[in-house]
């Protein structure tokens, strides 16, 4: 027989769930957001973890980001990729800054424009 705790305990744990579960199903809907100035390239990586964007040879900043096509920061060695579609930030040395690399739905659509 239920008593009081138990359905107390079975109601909470029900909304726990239902609240995780709607707050899981937002977190994947976030667009991601892009500065002004990105530019579109198709990235390779080289054994010695080299960037190669759109077949040249490039220099990445010391403090590069490179954000996954999950959002998550990832070390320059741990990118092992060939012609992966990208956002790059250049600096004003023309240096590598940033790069995320997209998914197949973000690559599938124009570069966003800022009004």
């Amino acid at each position: 027989m239920l008593n009081n705790k138990k359905i107390r305990f079975l109601v909470l744990t029900w909304l726990f769930a239902s609240f995780s579960l709607i707050f899981s199903a937002n977190a994947m809907q976030v667009e991601r957001m892009f500065p002004e100035g990105i530019k579109r390239g198709k990235l390779s990586t080289t054994a010695l973890a080299e960037l190669v964007i759109d077949g040249k040879l490039r220099q990445s900043a010391i403090g590069i980001r490179i954000y996954s096509e999950d959002n998550l920061t990832v070390t320059p060695a741990s990118v092992d990729v060939n012609n992966v579609v990208i956002y790059y930030l250049e600096n004003e040395f023309g240096e590598i800054q940033k790069i995320w690399i997209l998914t197949a739905e973000e690559a599938s659509k124009p570069i966003p424009k800022r009004p």
